[in-house]
């Protein structure tokens, strides 16, 4: 009997796990329809068309309007099926419209703002059916913007910073950007997050983003370069794929780009005499010449004290004196 136990074990086991294998590889069909939400309400009804030739995944809508997708496994019912439409069609006109708006067969299952699948059903022996997607008319209004960084005078050598803005209203936008340097600056490599940039031209690049601008969103990058030469110019920023913008008023801006001038010291210019006239200029009146009373050479400094010498001098001179008078007496 345990004979017999163990032969069962060894047969069955391994049939167990090829059954399990296959099971667990078994592919499903995942179907649905897209058509045209003509009012925009998330909700088809019966006399929106039905969409050929659109893209959902690896195939396409049929001639009806719909489709049929084979995937590899079934889902564990964690999440969806990684299956993604197009996010517009008609040149931008139509957009992928807002998902999850009214009974399973009847709204869109695809998140508008990036056309992936989002669903949590499961299929039912093997088939996963009403994945359907919508395409609305755009009502989507992207404003754009670009503010200089920088905020004193730019020399020729300068780096130059520009932020560009873009505000969405409350529908996705699936708008790039297109930013344009005059002449004379060389472009720093595009750094945003999320989104990538393609030259136009020397001085130019289209932005582009992996995600459509969520309603009610800002989304800002910065552009920047390097000054290589004098500008008197503008940056400017605009909308590109603006066939699903509603407004195109507010589709572009611009921001000045001027290389303020090197200032040099002047040097002073000597100030050349102009001769006068002789009216003028009168010549001076002839002065009196003075003439010019003979020097007197001042005593050599000897040191020796001259109180003595004067007082011998002057008995001298006393002397002299008195005996003038006494012989003028005598005379007399």
């Amino acid at each position: 009997m345990k004979r017999f136990a163990v032969a069962a074990l060894a047969v069955g086991l391994p049939l167990l796990s090829v059954a399990t294998a296959h099971a667990s590889t078994q592919s499903y069909t995942v179907s649905g329809v897209a058509w045209k939400d003509l009012n925009g309400d998330g909700i088809r009804q019966s006399s929106e068309p039905l969409l050929p030739d659109i893209k959902i995944g690896s195939t396409t809508t049929d001639a009806a309007g719909r489709y049929k997708l084979e995937m590899p496994s079934s889902p564990d019912g964690a999440g969806s099926p990684a299956i993604q439409a197009g996010r517009s069609i008609e040149d931008g006109r139509f957009v992928l419209t807002r998902p999850s708006q009214g009974p399973a067969g009847t709204n869109s299952d695809f998140d508008w703002n990036n056309g992936w699948l989002q669903t949590n059903e499961a299929p039912v022996q093997g088939l996963l059916d009403n994945i359907d997607v919508g395409y609305m008319p755009t009502r989507n209004d992207a404003a754009v913007k670009i503010t200089p960084e920088q905020t004193g005078p730019v020399h020729v050598g300068d780096d130059v910073a520009y932020e560009i803005a873009i505000d969405n209203n409350a529908f996705p936008s699936y708008v790039g950007v297109r930013v344009v340097f005059p002449d004379g600056v060389t472009l720093d490599p595009f750094a945003g997050v999320s989104s990538w940039a393609e030259p136009v031209g020397t001085t130019g690049m289209d932005i582009r983003f992996l995600r459509a601008i969520e309603p009610n969103e800002t989304r800002t990058r910065e552009v920047s370069g390097k000054v290589t030469k004098p500008i008197d110019g503008l940056v400017t920023v605009g909308l590109i794929d603006r066939a699903s913008d509603v407004d195109g008023a507010n589709d572009k801006s611009s921001a000045p780009l001027k290389t303020a001038e090197t200032s040099t010291t002047p040097t002073s210019t000597p100030v050349a005499t102009q001769p006068t006239s002789p009216a003028a200029n009168p010549s001076p009146k002839p002065q009196p010449v003075v003439a010019k009373s003979p020097e007197v050479k001042a005593l050599a400094n000897t040191g020796a004290d001259p109180t003595w010498p004067l007082i011998g001098g002057l008995v001298l001179l006393a002397a002299g004196v008195g005996t003038v008078l006494f012989a003028r007496r005598r005379r007399a």
